[in-house]
């Protein structure tokens, strides 16, 4: 799972946001620079994928899983 708190700034630093970007061709520099939080990733990837939310959750999930925030 991964471990971000509502207060912590940008969780896409760097490699992770060039790595969700890669993941997610579908997501601009943009939509990653303005999310903060796993649940506004989930809600981005639902959005821009038209996926129900188990679904963007789960991918969200596991893509996380290799990732340390």
């Amino acid at each position: 799972m991964i471990n971000i708190k509502s207060g912590d700034d940008n969780i896409f630093a760097g490699r992770h946001m060039r790595d969700a970007q890669a993941k997610w061709d579908r997501l601009s520099m943009s939509d990653l620079a303005q999310i903060k939080t796993k649940a506004q990733l989930i809600a981005r990837v639902e959005e821009r994928y038209v996926l129900p939310h188990e679904v963007a959750a789960q991918d969200v999930e596991i893509w996380g899983l290799a990732r340390r925030f």
